[in-house]
């Protein structure tokens, strides 16, 4: 058996090829690399939709400034503990 792999781009491409492929004869299987995309909750469409609108409104942090941030708080925390 040889296997053979097509990107389809354009969803309207992809009838198309399933009719060429019976049409040959051909015996095939398809495999959309979106379904996990597909089936995402809608909690989780909700939050994803709300992380790129904080970054379109430049609600975000850099990698080095959130760290910062993290650490300081950890610190606190710590010496906070420690006088108890």
């Amino acid at each position: 058996m040889t296997t053979l792999r097509v990107e389809i781009d354009e969803e309207k491409d992809l009838s198309l090829l399933q009719k060429v492929l019976t049409e040959l004869g051909f015996k095939f299987s398809m495999e959309n690399d979106d379904y996990e995309l597909n089936n995402l909750s809608q909690a989780a469409i909700s939050g994803i939709n709300a992380g790129l609108k904080d970054i379109e409104e430049g609600r975000v942090f850099s990698h080095e400034n959130a760290m910062s941030r993290i650490n300081k708080k950890i610190t606190q925390l710590r010496s906070n503990n420690a006088g108890q």
